[in-house]
């Protein structure tokens, strides 16, 4: 069920409460249609970094680093490394091999850089 909160900004407490609107199954007016969920993290999903035409990365505030098939929706691999939850994440060549192999890097709250081989 999806839920529509209606009315004005003011907080919570001052002023009417806001309606709310269930619009469910009869939501008509949205033109996308939700084609898989993802589950895997355990907490807060901050990051999505494709890395090719078939494959994507998640990270967020478990530490996590999730690999993803983009077709299918099924987890590749799951990495771990970090204490903390992950702040950056960047997809760069690998300098040994630039046409094959890429690295994603990603940076922690655990003051920790690591490099990970997307192959």
């Amino acid at each position: 069920m999806l839920r529509w909160l209606l009315g004005s900004r003011e907080p919570q407490g001052h002023g009417e409460k806001l309606p709310v609107l269930n619009t469910g199954e009869e939501q008509t007016q949205n033109p996308y249609t939700e084609l898989l969920v993802l589950k895997g993290h355990h907490d807060i999903v901050r990051y999505l970094v494709q890395i090719d035409d078939c494959r994507f990365a998640s990270a967020g505030d478990d530490g996590i680093l999730y690999l993803w098939d983009i077709q299918t929706g099924e987890k590749i691999v799951e990495l771990h490394g970090h204490t903390q939850q992950i702040t950056a994440i960047c997809l760069c060549p690998s300098p040994e091999i630039v046409e094959q192999n890429q690295l994603l890097l990603t940076a922690s709250s655990d003051r920790t850089v690591i490099a990970w081989n997307c192959d």
